[in-house]
């Protein structure tokens, strides 16, 4: 197979999480390896795991009153009454958002002498909807005191579209729009939905955001009793618990985080001048019949091989896989098997890594994280840390994995998993920007 032209320009990315403020904060972190995941003391009658968090770096507000530059001027004074009335799920979204936006350097506003984007050819994708589950059970506990406590504001806050109309609202996007679910693949799930929009030219642009998931203890503890969450014996030192493809793996820390990336046909980026940051070459989504948990195998090589054939790209020509790799025993034990047969006589030539091991796993943002990950590691050549990786799973040979240490590299492809709740499984395929 040969590569299918340069596939779809990624010209602005935007990120939010333990490791950053902005994606000049995440890629710094990155190339240390340092983690975000932090111990905080559980509230009462709560198992101590659930203290193992990684929590958003810095508030919305700390990144307005800095008057960060990594958001245009103009669209921070749009910001300021979004964010004043908004949850903080949405908060950290658009400012995510806003970042990928100002870096593709896309006008802002509805000046009419502006042409270098028709409005109505701009899309826009919600990958995941708005996941404020601790909004839910406040206004669930308002409800139980008082039923007028509940604020009318809620029967806009509570639906998908919510961030959908109010991102199309900040930038004034007014082409294809949607939300797309995925569980902890929702990310993935959202690049191949832009892509898709912007190959087959129903958008010239595409703004795809992952939004932020913010658990309640609610759902915490959902995921404490199923067995999924990691540190069940051992919570600190905590930036040490989430060590995916080690033998220590125990199960998933949870953090927060949002992402969001900006896709555009090759043509419109020339047009207007913009420089890619890299390529989206391909993607596939595949399902596996279970509405439970269990990973399959043979599903996630399946849906590798569809992305890798959508890109036009041999397995051979893959320099770097970002796992979906989320330190769960089955999980990652189902992956590295996976690979290994996607992979075959090439298995030991990519770097495979694994980004949850210092940003936790925020769920449905997660993929989105990890494809500015990706980016940023095919743009600046490097390979970053799997920390806590000490003791590698015996399914996990003979993969190259990323060691616990910065590793120096030139990537030219990159292939990124991620695989959700419901037999949704997922993956991605990057290419260096020439």
């Amino acid at each position: 197979m040969t590569d299918r032209g340069s596939g779809v320009a990624i010209t602005g990315l935007g990120v939010r999480c333990a490791l950053g403020g902005d994606v000049e904060e995440f890629t710094a972190a990155l190339r240390a390896g340092t983690s975000g995941v932090t111990y905080e003391q559980p509230g009462p009658d709560l198992p101590a795991s659930l203290g193992v968090v990684a929590r958003q770096r810095r508030t919305p507000a700390e990144t307005l009153a800095a008057q960060s530059p990594t958001v245009e001027p103009g669209l921070r004074e749009r910001l300021r009454p979004l964010l004043s009335r908004a949850t903080r799920t949405k908060q950290h979204s658009l400012l995510a958002a806003a970042e990928a936006w100002t870096q593709a350097g896309l006008p802002v506003g509805d000046d009419p002498a502006r042409t270098d984007l028709d409005a109505t050819r701009a899309g826009l994708v919600i990958a995941g909807g708005n996941q404020a589950h601790r909004l839910y059970q406040e206004m669930g506990d308002k409800f139980r005191k008082a039923p007028s406590f509940v604020r009318p504001s809620y029967a806009i806050d509570l639906w998908d579209s919510d961030l959908l109309g109010t991102a199309s609202e900040l930038f004034g996007v007014l082409g294809e729009g949607v939300t797309t679910g995925g569980a902890s693949a929702a990310g993935n799930v959202g690049l191949v939905t832009g892509f898709r929009l912007v190959r087959a030219g129903y958008a010239d642009v595409c703004l795809v955001i992952a939004p932020m998931t913010e658990l309640s203890p609610v759902e915490q503890m959902a995921f404490f009793n199923l067995g999924a969450l990691g540190a069940k014996t051992v919570q600190e030192p905590a930036h040490e618990r989430s060590r995916p493809f080690d033998t220590g793996h125990d199960g998933f820390v949870y953090g927060e985080g949002a992402a969001a990336l900006v896709l555009e046909s090759v043509e419109h980026a020339a047009a207007r001048g913009a420089r890619p940051l890299a390529h989206m070459l391909g993607g596939a989504v595949a399902l596996h019949g279970s509405r439970l948990s269990s990973p399959s195998r043979a599903d996630e090589v399946r849906v590798m091989r569809r992305a890798l054939a959508d890109a036009g790209v041999d397995a051979a020509r893959m320099d770097y896989v970002n796992a979906h790799a989320t330190s769960t025993p089955q999980g990652d034990e189902a992956e590295a098997e996976a690979l290994r047969e996607v992979l075959g006589e090439h298995a030991g030539q990519p770097w495979v890594n694994a980004t949850k091991s210092l940003t936790g796993h925020c769920l449905g943002a997660a993929a989105a994280i990890e494809a500015v990950a990706c980016v940023q590691q095919l743009r600046l050549g490097f390979v970053h840390p799997n920390t806590n990786l000490r003791e590698p799973i015996p399914a996990a040979a003979p993969l190259r994995l990323a060691p616990a240490h910065p590793v120096a590299a030139q990537p030219r492809h990159a292939l990124s998993n991620a695989f959700g709740f419901g037999g949704i499984n997922t993956s991605v395929v990057f290419g260096a920007a020439a």
